[in-house]
């Protein structure tokens, strides 16, 4: 027993299953590296005396990531998706959507967004959607907020539960033209399909440019904490790789609780886009109702 007690214990990290965080040969390393992140995101996100969290918790960047544009473009690396985005009619069914800790905004939005990660390594590479409702927080200030994230994987749907973004399992497509997400009993749940009509100019300011869709900055609501909105987003650029601006045909699922905010047959000012970030640090920021 002595003998026991003085072997030295192994650091979590030389177990023989554990290779590169960073790149995850299998899914198994993939779901332990997940988990160490969400219990330490978590222990920040708990500690009241933390309003901001910097890279995951590592502080601001000394180094920050400078993507090679020229090797994404040769490899068609680089996120994409179809994004568009629409000035909602029903005005009173908005305002129900949106969470206590945000007010309305002075041009309310609805925003969709399909995307594919499209990392090079298959274990880490998964699609997602969101369904975006612009709203401004307890600070003044707007965000995306986070009402529904359809997701492929049960790994991410756990991860985003713990921080507040409602996910479901769905099946998903993502292609330059179309992005279609199917409920798992075979309904559809919504698609975004690219026109040949191309945007009106005086319709670009639906959707940020240089924020891939309005997907940095946004926010969902801390379940551990309710009075709590966490904004999520980055400081770097965003850069498009690919950019195709055209109307986009919405469709969606009528029983869905934000369906009444999308007529049917609407066509709203869209685009799809592969992009990237240039420099800058991922940041999380607790913003408290007053």
């Amino acid at each position: 027993m002595d003998d026991m007690v003085k072997q030295p214990i192994l650091s979590v990290t030389e177990f023989p299953w554990v290779g590169d965080p960073a790149n995850p040969k299998t899914k198994e390393e993939y779901a332990y590296k997940l988990g160490q992140m969400v219990a330490q995101q978590r222990s920040l996100l708990d500690d009241e005396s933390i309003e901001m969290i910097w890279n995951g918790g590592a502080g601001p960047s000394k180094n920050p990531y400078k993507p090679d544009i020229e090797k994404l473009n040769r490899t068609k690396q680089g996120i994409f998706g179809i994004f568009t985005a629409i000035e909602p009619e029903d005005l009173p069914l908005y305002r129900r959507l949106l969470p206590v800790n945000m007010s309305m905004p002075e041009c309310p939005v609805l925003s969709l967004v399909n995307l594919d990660y499209n990392q090079p390594n298959p274990i880490t590479r998964y699609r997602e959607g969101m369904v975006y409702l612009k709203g401004v927080g307890a600070d003044g200030e707007e965000a995306w907020y986070v009402h529904s994230v359809p997701v492929e994987t049960w790994l991410m749907l756990v991860v985003g539960h713990d921080w507040g973004f409602r996910k479901e399992l769905y099946d998903m497509t993502v292609t330059p033209q179309k992005s279609t997400v199917m409920q798992r009993d075979g309904d559809l749940y919504m698609s975004l399909e690219l026109t040949d009509t191309l945007c009106p100019a005086d319709t670009e300011w639906l959707i940020p440019q240089e924020h891939c869709g309005g997907h940095n900055n946004i926010a969902v609501i801390y379940p551990r904490n309710p009075d709590v909105m966490l904004r999520f987003g980055w400081t770097g650029r965003g850069v498009a790789l690919e950019e195709n601006k055209k109307m986009v045909k919405i469709s969606v699922n009528p029983s869905l609780d934000w369906a009444g905010l999308v007529p049917d047959g609407t066509i709203a000012p869209g685009y799809y886009q592969r992009y990237t970030i240039d420099g800058g640090d991922a940041y999380i920021k607790k913003v408290r109702s007053k």
